[in-house]
């Protein structure tokens, strides 16, 4: 026990973050830097997380933009709530302001020689809140235990509800939302700070450009949200498919923006050989190979499994989520948490008599198994599906039809001519294959009519075909090259197979591809026009 304490002291005072990923790419980043051209007066933000991926991805973009540009930039350090997942002392302890401090400190060392220096923190050091901050945090809280719909709780103009919602399952955790809980409080406390925090710099230092990971949970979404609202470029890198993508007031999700899909499938010159194309990579997954969409799974998804199928003739399949996951990535989910779609689902489909079976998502956390017992309890009733059972066998055993909120399950199933049901804006809704649900009363009525299909079989899959071609193989060699290689990077900074020198390898490859200079050309068309 004084061993392990004499380690941890060490970690926490030492001067550089204790990760040998981070340690690896500063020196190989800060040997490889380009030499920076006259400073211009340009300033872009950068998000500050304890990430190796992040460290190196922003590093690597901000040497480059300042060797090409001349810019400045600086750090905006998010640790607050996400210090620790819990209640208890251990996880006050890690979200207390000595522990970030120091923390912050290491990381803001290692940033500042590549990135730039830290503007302003998520967690000060003397945690003050001015008297109307308190008060304003429990009239909020109050207010939000009355709401029938509280993941649209705006803030200053802000939308901060499904923020909130998120941050609490995730770092609770709990699979269900729960208002009432005080933990609840210090998530609107965080978010208040947040937003003072965000509106004083974006106003103040009008950077030309932030650049962010991610745009879920009060952590990330508040500065970025911010920055929108305020005219801000904001560019987030938490996505395989969508590098850097651009937020706009309309979006503010780092999720892909796919409600072009059809239409620019049907703008295509040559729509059979696209056709054709998805038809081969698709088969390919479906028989079980990694394609290039699946390329960060160790095992196919589609493996075929020798457990016996259970008989689903004329059955619902509901697609479970992992239940600590963000709920609110897309637009119009008018669910708070899966916790409650599935059991609105589970209760709709009783009632109506119509039988159904449920399949755990196949990469949920270890916590999600306690979240399936309360289930099992709440209905005991309930009769679940392998998730070792492969889709492909589901539909094979006659499956009538597929419930998700947004899962990209729907264009598989479509694929194999099974119908589905969303009830999101998720990534196929410009389609016809799978009904999307626009309110309570529509998802329920869908529920009760499991086996209408909206479009012929072959329309079905003609349009999952279209669907995998835009979010898998558009956009020319280079593109796809990139993504790939991106792919390579995310794995190797994200798995214990991998050693820091492959790492570097990856990312130094990525800044060395055509789509990479593309992309930082995009990044100073957004300071010229800032400017």
């Amino acid at each position: 026990m004084i061993s392990k304490l004499a380690r941890a002291a060490r970690r926490l005072v030492s001067r550089y973050p204790a990760n040998p990923n981070v340690a690896q790419v500063r020196r190989a980043l800060l040997s490889a830097s380009k030499p920076a051209r006259a400073q211009a007066p340009a300033t872009i933000a950068v998000e500050g997380v304890e990430d190796p991926l992040f460290f190196g991805l922003f590093s690597a973009l901000i040497d480059d933009l300042r060797s090409r540009s001349g810019v400045k930039a600086e750090l905006l350090q998010i640790r607050s709530i996400n210090g620790a997942i819990g209640t208890g002392r251990r996880a006050a302890f890690d979200r207390s302001w000595p522990k970030a401090w120091l923390l912050n400190g290491q990381w803001a060392r290692a940033h500042r020689e590549l990135v730039g220096p830290v503007a302003y923190r998520s967690q000060p050091p003397l945690l003050s809140f001015a008297g109307r901050d308190r008060l304003r945090a429990k009239q909020l809280w109050l207010a939000l235990q009355q709401s029938e719909r509280p993941d649209l709780l705006e803030v200053d103009g802000i939308l901060v509800g499904d923020l909130l919602i998120d941050s609490y399952l995730r770092f609770r955790p709990s699979p269900r939302f729960d208002a009432r809980d005080p933990f609840v409080l210090k998530l609107i406390r965080q978010a208040l700070r947040d937003l003072r925090l965000a509106k004083a710099y974006f106003k103040s230092r009008r950077p030309a450009a932030y650049l962010s990971t991610y745009t879920t949970y009060v952590e990330h979404g508040i500065a970025a949200r911010v920055a929108v609202a305020q005219g801000i470029p904001v560019r987030v890198y938490g996505n395989l498919n969508t590098f850097g993508k651009k937020l706009t007031r309309e979006n503010t999700y780092h999720t892909p923006e796919m409600s072009g899909y059809r239409q620019a499938f049907e703008q295509l010159p040559d729509q059979p050989a696209a056709l054709a194309a998805a038809r081969e990579l698709l088969d390919a997954r479906l028989s079980g190979a990694i394609d290039a969409a699946t390329s960060y799974m160790r095992v196919s998804a589609y493996a075929r499994s020798d457990e016996v199928v259970p008989d689903v003739r004329g059955a619902v399949v509901i697609f479970l989520h992992d239940f600590y996951d963000s709920p609110h990535i897309y637009h119009d989910l008018f669910f708070p948490d899966f916790w409650t779609w599935v059991n609105f689902t589970i209760e709709t489909l009783d009632a109506a008599g119509i039988p159904y079976w449920l399949k755990p998502h196949p990469n949920q956390i270890d916590l999600s198994s306690d979240a399936l017992a309360q289930l099992r309890e709440a209905h005991p009733h309930l009769r679940f599906l392998s998730p070792s059972i492969t889709n492909a066998q589901l539909a094979e055993a006659g499956m009538l039809c597929g419930v998700t909120v947004y899962g990209t399950v729907a264009h598989e199933l479509a694929y194999m001519g099974i119908p589905s049901i969303g009830c999101a804006r998720h990534p196929h809704h410009s389609f016809d294959f799978c009904r999307t649900a626009g309110s309570l009363d529509e998802y329920a009525a869908m529920l009760k009519s499991p086996g209408v299909k909206p479009v012929p079989d072959e329309q079905m899959r003609e349009q999952a075909l279209a669907f995998y071609y835009m979010h898998n193989l558009e956009g020319g060699a280079d593109k796809l090259a990139f993504r790939q290689a991106f792919t390579r990077f995310w794995k190797s900074c994200n798995s214990t197979d991998v050693g820091s020198q492959q790492m570097i390898e990856d990312l130094m490859q990525l800044r060395s591809m055509p789509w990479w200079q593309e992309h930082l050309r995009s990044i100073e068309q957004d300071i010229h026009h800032a400017g």
